[in-house]
């Protein structure tokens, strides 16, 4: 399992962190997915011999809510 850490644009709303979380969730190979509101990151574990960081970008790109970096 790898991690990823993504910075996302600043959330606006509580609201914000399930949306992505359950979205998230749903991908094939996401194992553990955890938003923090105030600091406005997105904590991901996945398997990536089925996702790659830049498809779990997408993800929440497609969303609406940009990602600023990912490490």
């Amino acid at each position: 399992m790898k991690k990823l850490t993504l910075q996302l644009e600043e959330l606006g709303c509580p609201s914000c962190v399930k949306k992505i979380e359950t979205a998230l969730k749903k991908q094939n190979g996401v194992t553990e997915v955890s938003v923090l509101f105030n600091s406005s990151k997105a904590k991901i574990e996945y398997d990536e011999e089925k996702i790659d960081p830049d498809n779990i970008s997408k993800v929440v790109t497609n969303l609406g809510y940009e990602v600023l970096n990912s490490r």
